[in-house]
């Protein structure tokens, strides 16, 4: 028994250390004892390397500009375990989570007893079901990695959305382009349409076999919906979308509201009624914590979560058309596994000055990792929050970005909302 939602937070800690099992099996066997709510709902599954929570956001604005209740799961939290799972933008509430996972825990202890010890991950994802099945009228699920062993995987949904596909989890998913895109194909169901980003030729054919060997119509961007400018044009439909205007920033964000709005298409089609005048509007204000975020003004200070080389071309491209005159200053953080190197060559030549840091999870990079890489110019300091209060100290005329690992803009972000709440009682 759990007598409050700090003891389920503590045993959601203590279960961290099960860390990622890829698989299917426990997910599944959990919703069949508590009557497949996966079964229960109409959705929309969302994988891609980058992109896909910002597609997601946009879809989910234009849904609840037309009174829609949708369901949003995501990851990483950037609050606690009830920061995964959102009706109407909303979180779910402590006591409701709480209430929840008691129902699930005895499922939960019977897979433990039997060896099958179900991770943190798949008893969110379970729990997220359960809150949707009843309160919704659509759902949007984000895979956590890959698809087609992810814990997401468990349900038939309206329309399968990849936004793309790169280097990324290659201790999970294989080292090459057509082995990542095989484990993002995953999530296609048969006879169900999916939406596809910008892709290589090599995970491209990946895709189309998938697809083909299942009947899965195909929606692919520049092929069955085009990004000219500022329009999106789906010839197919005789709609041009003017998307001029967009509040998440860059050029990748056009691609991901044109894969937005060819999903959107798709769900008008299936009775999700929708008005094309709400629907730019609402794209067009969409916002997402952590994507190209000013969180603080005077210095300004902007999130990103560049965590792996795809994110980091497309923050370079965002600030290669930034004043050059402008002096840019960056605190960086990632994961051990990616391409630490590579990411850190590439964003050096746009800075003026680079600090590297770590953070508490187990994967991130150490002093140790970055060590390897002095030959690449930039300075260390473990302590992430005293090189943030540097940051927000500063009277430099000064852009300061910080990016990396999700969890890493997490904990900063955070941070200086805590920093900002602290200062603002002292007024």
């Amino acid at each position: 028994m759990f007598y409050s939602f700090q003891d389920v937070e503590k045993y959601f800690k203590q279960r961290q250390q099960l860390g990622i099992k890829p698989g299917l099996e426990r997910v599944l066997s959990l919703l069949a004892k508590i009557g497949h709510p996966e079964r229960k709902m109409k959705g929309v599954h969302f994988a891609g390397t980058n992109g896909k929570g910002s597609t997601m956001q946009m879809v989910q604005s234009a849904l609840l500009a037309h009174h829609y209740r949708v369901g949003v799961f995501t990851s990483p939290s950037f609050t606690d375990v009830t920061g995964h799972m959102f009706i109407n933008g909303k979180a779910i509430t402590k006591p409701r989570f709480h209430e929840l996972f008691q129902d699930l825990l005895p499922h939960i202890q019977t897979l433990d007893d039997q060896e099958q010890q179900p991770t943190v991950f798949e008893i969110l994802t379970v729990i997220a079901f359960m809150y949707f099945q009843e309160n919704t009228d659509i759902v949007l699920i984000e895979t956590g990695m890959g698809g087609r062993y992810d814990t997401t995987n468990c349900f038939v949904p309206l329309i399968s959305v990849i936004t793309s596909i790169s280097y990324d989890h290659m201790q999970f998913l294989g080292d090459s382009i057509e082995e990542i895109a095989f484990h993002k194909a995953g999530i296609m169901k048969q006879n169900q349409p999916v939406v596809i980003g910008r892709i290589s030729s090599k995970a491209r054919k990946v895709m189309h076999d998938e697809a083909a060997s299942i009947s899965v119509p195909i929606y692919e961007y520049a092929k069955q919906f085009q990004l000219v400018n500022d329009q999106v044009l789906i010839p197919d439909k005789q709609l041009i979308f003017d998307i001029h205007g967009l509040s998440l920033q860059g050029y990748h964000q056009k691609e991901n509201a044109a894969i937005a709005l060819m999903v959107l298409t798709l769900l008008d089609d299936v009775g999700i009624s929708l008005q094309w005048n709400n629907v730019i509007t609402s794209i067009k204000k969409a916002t997402l914590p952590g994507r190209l975020e000013t969180i603080h003004q005077q210095p300004t200070v902007i999130l990103d979560s560049a965590h792996n080389l795809a994110g980091v071309e497309a923050l370079c491209e965002t600030i290669l058309g930034m004043d050059p005159l402008l002096e840019k200053r960056l605190l960086f953080a990632g994961f051990a596994d990616k391409q630490l190197d590579t990411m850190i060559q590439r964003l050096q030549p746009l800075f003026d000055h680079i600090t590297v840091t770590s953070f508490a999870h187990e994967r991130a990079a150490t002093k140790a990792v970055y060590d390897q890489h002095q030959h690449v110019g930039f300075t260390f300091n473990a302590n992430w929050q005293e090189e943030v209060e540097k940051i927000l100290r500063s009277q430099r005329e000064t852009t300061y970005f910080i990016t990396g690992s999700l969890h890493f803009i997490t904990m900063v972000r955070q941070f200086i909302l805590q920093q900002s709440q602290f200062h603002n009682c002292l007024k």
